[in-house]
Parts: C-alpha cells; sequence; structure tokens
C-alpha cells in the first residue's frame, strides 16, 4: 500500500499551515493566489487525493476486512474483481485497512466453505463476498448477521440476505444481449422447399461435477431462451455443458457436437471462457463461425482481436470490487447503507472495431 500523505505533509512542503491546505481543499476563506498556486503545484506533485470518507475517526482506528471469492489470474473475470479491489484499497489508502483474502475453487463446494469458515474464525469489522455456491452463501451470511458483521456481495443479487450493498450485472440482461447478438450475427436460416428453416445456434455453459447447487449460468441462460422466445424467431438451440476440469473432454464434446449437427450457423458462451472455445473451433478447422461470448477476459480480448470471437458482452467485473470496498468503508465509518441495496452495473456489447477503444472505467 501506498505511503499516507497526508495534509500536514502537504502543508510542510508548501511552507503554509494546514489550515491553509484544508482551506484550499475544501474551496472555503480566503486564500492569496500565490499562496494557492504553491499548494496546487505540491498536490499534483504529490499526487495528494482528497478523500470524503478521511476523517479525524478514520485515521486513528483500523479496520480489518476479510474478502471471500473464486481465486481467478489476472485477466480473468474474477481476477478483474480483484483489480477493482486493490484499486480502491489504493485510493482509500489514507484510511487504516488490514485486508486478508481467502480465496476458493469456484467448482467445488467444499473448498467454498472452507473459504467462509476461515473468515468467520476472524471476526473481521466487514466482509465482501464473491461465490456461486448459493447454500453456502446463505448459511455463511446467516452466522455473520448472528456476529452483525456487515458484508456486501460481489457478482451477486443478494436475494435472501441481509447485505450492506450488493454489486453485479443483471444476468438476465447479459443472456438477452447475447441472444440478440447470435441472432444479429448468424445467418439467416435456408428456404428448404418453401419452408423456412430454422437456425440451428449453441450455446455452451458451465458444467462441474462438483458443483450441483443451481448455476448462475442458468439465469444468464434463462435471460437468451426469453430473447428468441419474445423475438418469436424460429431457432434450435443445442445447449452443451462444458467440463470446466478437462480442456480436453471439452473438445471432444465440441467435435461431437459439429459432427452431428454441421448446420450449425452460431454459438454462444454464456461463461467467461469463450476464448476456449473459439480455440477448439481454430484446432478443428472451423473458421468464421459467429461466436458471443462473455465478459472482456484478456483470452477473450485476444480472441476478440483476432476475429475468432465475434462479440464480447462485459459487464465490468473490476467496478463491481471497487464499489463493493467503497460500500463497506462508508458503512464502517459513518453506519450509510444505501436505500437501495441491489446496484446493477453497466453492461457494453463490445465488438473488434470499438474494442481499440473501449476503455476499463476505473484504470485506463
Amino acid at each position: 500500500m501506498a505511503k499516507q500523505i497526508t495534509i500536514e505533509d502537504i502543508a510542510k512542503l508548501s511552507g503554509v499551515s494546514a489550515g491553509t491546505v484544508d482551506r484550499i481543499l475544501h474551496n472555503r476563506g480566503r486564500v492569496a493566489p500565490g499562496t494557492r498556486a504553491v499548494v496546487e503545484k505540491v498536490l499534483a506533485e504529490t499526487g495528494y487525493r482528497y478523500n470524503i470518507h478521511t476523517s479525524a475517526v478514520a485515521l486513528r482506528k483500523g479496520y480489518r476486512i476479510a474478502i471471500a471469492m473464486p481465486a481467478a489470474s489476472k485477466g480473468e473475470y474474477w481476477g478483474s474483481i480483484h483489480d477493482g479491489i486493490s484499486h480502491a484499497l489504493d485510493e482509500f489508502s489514507d484510511i487504516s485497512i488490514d485486508c486478508s483474502f481467502s480465496f476458493y475453487d469456484q467448482s467445488d463446494g467444499y473448498s467454498c466453505r472452507t473459504a467462509f469458515e476461515n473468515v468467520a474464525e476472524h471476526s473481521p469489522d466487514g466482509v465482501l463476498i464473491g461465490g456461486t455456491f448459493r447454500n453456502e452463501i446463505l448459511k455463511f451470511c446467516s452466522s455473520l448477521d448472528m456476529k452483525k458483521i456487515p458484508y456486501i456481495f460481489m457478482d451477486d443479487a443478494a436475494e435472501g440476505c441481509r447485505p450492506v450493498a450488493a454489486f453485479s450485472a443483471d444476468r438476465k440482461t447479459c443472456g438477452r444481449l447475447i441472444g440478440r447478438m447470435l441472432d444479429i450475427l448468424s445467418p439467416p436460416p435456408h428456404q428448404n422447399n418453401d419452408r423456412l428453416t430454422r437456425k440451428e445456434l449453441a450455446v455452451f455453459h458451465s458444467l462441474s461435477e462438483n458443483c450441483p447447487e443451481k448455476h448462475p449460468d442458468s439465469e444468464i441462460r434463462a435471460g437468451l431462451l426469453e430473447y428468441f422466445t419474445s423475438a418469436g424467431q424460429p431457432a434450435a438451440i443445442h445447449e452443451i455443458g462444458m467440463p470446466l476440469l478437462s480442456p480436453e473432454e471439452c473438445r471432444l464434446e465440441v467435435e461431437k457436437f459439429m459432427d452431428m449437427h454441421p448446420q450449425t450457423s452460431g454459438m454462444a458462451v454464456i461463461n467467461s471462457r469463450g476464448s476456449v472455445i473459439a480455440g477448439i473451433l481454430g484446432s478443428l478447422g472451423i473458421r468464421n463461425m459467429p461466436l458471443v461470448a462473455l465478459d472482456l477476459t484478456a483470452g477473450n480480448r485476444k480472441c476478440l482481436a483476432e476475429g475468432s470471437i465475434s462479440a464480447v458482452i462485459s459487464r465490468h467485473p473490476e467496478l463491481q470490487g471497487f464499489n463493493a470496498v467503497k460500500a463497506v468503508i462508508r458503512y464502517l465509518l459513518y453506519g450509510q447503507r444505501d436505500k437501495e441495496i441491489s446496484h446493477l452495473m453497466p453492461i457494453d456489447i463490445v465488438v473488434a472495431e470499438n474494442l481499440p477503444y473501449y476503455r476499463n472505467i476505473l484504470t485506463d
């Protein structure tokens, strides 16, 4: 964490009193133009950021924040949420925060339970929760409620729990957007004996033997199917499970599917592993297949630039992590919670044409 720059530091470097710096930061009271120019120059050189959360109470007291979330590499979906958290901790570095992470395997319910138990044992001041195992989340939140420990959700709409806030993208809307893009990008059905045939489309979803609970993919799937139903589009939608723990088995599933459905005119991947399917299609010599993916991960970004993915639906995971930290800090300092618990993130459609101009809300 960067060294904390205080108002006193700015005052010493500027050769003025702390009160003068405070008046400039708050734009109140009279300050000579020359003095203001000197102080503003020091503020710019030191990179000082005035933070509305900074207060005498905040600077005196330390807070322990625990974060339980799936493990992921940088550039992956949960890795971007982690980036947002790190960015927020740096942004609010003037507040003393002891932050600890408990990562777990998102395909393993036991790993999730162990991570939650580890957090509960340390009785932190606040908790950030990200996960896919609904039953484990409900039990964990119940224990936090009993201890009166505030918690924030990331990538979750907070159904059945009482969080301070929840940050996520609406999964059904993501599904509808994926469906619309798949419909637009796939060629129209063929005319056969004066009858219009249906489009044949493939939808890949997560499949994990260690995750028996209802998976978040199901809400995205529901939105996708809802789009085709409401739009009245004639389409045969084939669903294929992606064995997340076995790339070779996943490749065999795609190969088998294409042998059975050679007329497939478009594909969608309703998890963040679109690049996996793009790579498999390339290895099978299948080119120019319209492919719509979810989340602008490093792999999906590369495939979008190369043309093996046609479009990506981005739901700004980094913003979820940033806002979650901001919400827990605000609650710990002032006991403030928003009237609306659930906060929906922006959803973007990214294609090759706007990829070079697409900006990360926080870091670009």
